[in-house]
């Protein structure tokens, strides 16, 4: 076969943007790598270079042997391009993606940026050499233990408005992002930064459950909204209130509160939380929170104002409905009770979360509705630990839950 020098410059070109490509027929690639290897200027070699790195992708046809003769060439043609190859080793498909990762992440340039320094331009803009340096950065940022700088790295170069830049990478990413969580724990401040940013790239598992069926670390990240759930209630109602005696008695519902979700978590109960606004919660959950999810609360029955709350509690198969203000707390025995709440829809109206309507305390065998007087004595806070010691088979001893504690 005897081919011209401009065949042999727009062969490159054809070995992979054709239909078949180029590159399948084993027998033409080999006599153009023979031809491209004695070749005497370089500009085949810079053609066979580009073409590489614009088709560059895991099932790149031929790539191993187009690789191994171009880390030949380069040796032979000094320039951009062995330049490059000699400081990042770029024909070289393995080390290459982790060594321009590790320049990624000590320079705070994109792979982009890297061949530009080198005068080749946006190369690599729309190949997939940069989604191959992802995967390296990743798999290193596992072990990273700035957690301000792992997340500011992921979301600069793994996400893309937000969203997962390369398909496929959603497990790297995530395991990138919590790995370094799962035997240290985590301050609340990193937690939501981390689940601000995890769930606008995979949605909320409560409410996308089907988005997280291939991704690690579903465990953390749930308990981590179950936590911020409760925290939304305890911290915006905090907010929203204003009545000073009431503001005086909300220290003794966050005890309770935080203190049931402690010890059932400890004693490895399953614990979820839910919680549901008013308009000025609404408002409120926004300001402190960000885009974390919350459900609406609207009027059906019980009138509903602006700065009502609700916050739904599980453990085990008890379901508890609490509410704000002069509000009453509801205890189902079971989940799988008729009148019992859902978790995790977007809206409640003011019916769907609560037993009783009316003066005084309502309670059977498998229903509860009990008011909050006697804070300071913990007369309420007694009759619900011991409906929960009941219905879950462990009491919650008293000091767990006290003011002060």
């Amino acid at each position: 076969m005897t081919l011209t020098r401009k065949q042999l410059r727009d062969a490159a070109w054809c070995l992979w943007s054709t239909q078949p490509a180029l590159a399948e027929a084993g027998d033409v690639l080999g006599v153009l790598l023979r031809e491209w290897e004695v070749a005497d200027k370089p500009r085949f070699f810079r053609s066979l270079a580009s073409a590489f790195l614009q088709s560059y992708a895991k099932d790149q046809v031929a790539r191993d042997q187009v690789a191994r003769s171009l880390q030949s060439l380069s040796s032979r043609w000094p320039g951009p391009w062995s330049d490059i190859h000699k400081r990042f080793a770029i024909f070289d498909l393995e080390r290459g993606p982790v060594e321009l990762a590790l320049e990624v992440v000590s320079s705070g340039r994109s792979p982009v940026e890297i061949f530009r320094d080198f005068g080749l331009g946006d190369i690599v803009a729309h190949g997939g050499l940069t989604e191959a340096v992802v995967a390296a950065l990743l798999r290193d940022l596992a072990y990273e233990s700035d957690h301000e700088r792992r997340l500011e790295l992921v979301e600069k170069y793994a996400l893309k408005n937000g969203k997962v830049a390369f398909h496929g990478q959603g497990p790297a990413i995530v395991e990138a992002l919590l790995r370094p969580f799962v035997n240290k724990g985590a301050d609340l401040n990193v937690q939501d930064q981390f689940l601000a940013l995890i769930v606008k790239a995979f949605d909320d598992p409560r409410l996308r459950p089907t988005n997280w069926v291939s991704l690690p670390h579903k465990d953390l990240v749930l308990g981590w909204l179950t936590r911020q759930s409760l925290r939304q209630f305890l911290d915006v109602v905090d907010a929203t209130t204003v009545d000073f005696d009431a503001k005086r008695m909300w220290k003794y519902r966050r005890a309770f509160w935080e203190g049931m979700y402690n010890f059932y978590r400890k004693e490895g109960f399953s614990v979820e939380t839910w919680v549901a606004f008013g308009a000025q919660g609404q408002r409120e959950a926004k300001r402190i929170f960000g885009d974390a999810g919350f459900a609406t609360l609207s009027t059906d029955g019980k009138p509903v104002s602006s700065d009502h709350a609700v916050l739904l509690f599980k453990v085990a198969d008890c379901v508890i409905a609490d509410w704000n203000h002069n509000g009453k707390c509801h205890i189902w025995s079971s989940a799988r009770q008729q009148s019992a709440p859902t978790f995790y829809n977007r809206n409640y109206g003011s019916n769907d979360v609560q037993i009783f309507v009316g003066q005084g305390h309502h309670e059977t065998s498998t229903e509860l509705t009990w008011g909050h007087g006697g804070s300071d004595t913990y007369s309420w806070q007694r009759k619900l630990a011991d409906r929960l010691a009941k219905i879950v088979g462990k009491r919650v001893p008293e000091s767990a839950f006290k003011v002060g504690r």
